[in-house]
């Protein structure tokens, strides 16, 4: 693609109206696309629970039964307004990649 993709005109941006409209359809797909594959893991799933089986081998994939556990997880939040020093204290910074978010309307 040579052409601009996006243009400021007035200090506005502006998304090629191309491109928007297969953004547009790229993640409406893949939503559909991820809906499909949940439901099918859920029923998958479903089915594995209550036939006791833990572990499916085909020439495509091998699909193992995972059973429920509980995380444990710490309250940060929590821990801020307890303790703000100690929170301080262990906080660390891990630097993110720029990325773009899309929101389908």
């Amino acid at each position: 693609m040579t052409d601009e993709l996006i243009t400021v005109s007035q200090g506005v941006a502006l998304l090629d109206a191309q491109t928007a409209v297969r953004i547009a359809e790229f993640e409406r797909k893949m939503k559909e696309i991820k809906e499909a594959e949940d439901e099918l893991k859920a029923a998958i799933l479903e089915e594995m629970e209550e036939k006791n089986i833990l572990k499916i081998q085909t020439d495509e994939m091998t699909i193992s039964f995972v059973a429920g556990t509980e995380r444990e997880t710490l309250d940060s939040k929590q821990l801020k307004a307890d303790h703000p020093d100690l929170y301080d204290s262990y906080i660390k910074l891990t630097p993110v990649k720029p990325s773009i978010r899309i929101k389908l309307k």
